[in-house]
């Protein structure tokens, strides 16, 4: 942005995520399971919008919990080539060392117990681990899923329509998805919140960086303006 201002050049900016996905207590729990799994580990978790915040509602939790860690074990580790492979290598050594500051873990890992304040919680590690979290009620859920310096992406899961409506509206994050994660479609904006980015991509609004608005003012009358 400091470079950009010296010419006064528009940017777009994606600059990282910390992604909460709410799952409340009436949902498809193999849809939310495989969802929060699948898009956590995706691309060994080197992704913006990956599922590393997973808020599950006290009622359905432990059910949750069993079911996420049940599918996320059968997961293996290996050389991207083979075809047995979920989760291949890191994208660097630097990349790999900066994961392990956080703890000894590479592999598919979740974390229970975990306090806002930490920093698992807060910072967005880009590795394939996540931490989940109980809440009570609605707003609790907002609280939680707010609590961040990032709003790129946000996902919700439950058969209620009605509340998923509600609750997307509550959440400060550029893209809400229900009961999905990570769809995309070039006609539809993508960017965040917060310190998420700025400006989009995709669709109308991923046009407008990249062009000037110009008003033209014609006089077709006798009568001068004054």
């Amino acid at each position: 942005m400091k470079l950009g201002s010296i010419h006064m050049k528009k940017l777009t900016l994606e600059t990282g995520g910390k992604f909460p996905l709410i799952g409340v207590r009436r949902l498809k729990l193999g849809l939310g399971r495989s969802m929060g799994s699948s898009r956590l580990h995706f691309n060994q978790g080197e992704l913006c919008t990956a599922t590393t915040r997973i808020l599950v509602q006290d009622t359905i939790f432990d059910r949750f919990l069993d079911a996420l860690k049940s599918i996320t074990l059968k997961y293996p580790v290996g050389q991207p080539f083979e075809e047995k492979t979920y989760l291949g290598p890191l994208v660097s050594k630097a990349h790999f060392h900066r994961v392990r500051e956080y703890g000894y873990f590479v592999s598919p890992s979740i974390f229970v117990d975990v306090k806002p304040s930490m920093r698992i919680y807060r910072e967005e590690i880009f590795g394939p681990c996540a931490v989940v979290l109980q809440f009570q009620d609605e707003d609790e859920a907002l609280r939680l899923a707010n609590d961040s310096m990032y709003g790129l992406g946000s996902a919700l899961f439950t058969e209620n329509i009605s509340k998923a409506h509600n609750v997307a509206r509550g959440i400060e994050a550029g893209t809400i998805w229900v009961n999905s994660s990570n769809d995309s479609d070039f006609r539809v904006p993508f960017g965040g919140a917060k310190q998420s980015g700025i400006g989009r991509e995709l669709g109308d609004a991923g046009l407008e960086a990249y062009y000037n608005i110009k008003a033209i003012h014609v006089n077709i009358g006798n009568i001068l303006p004054i």
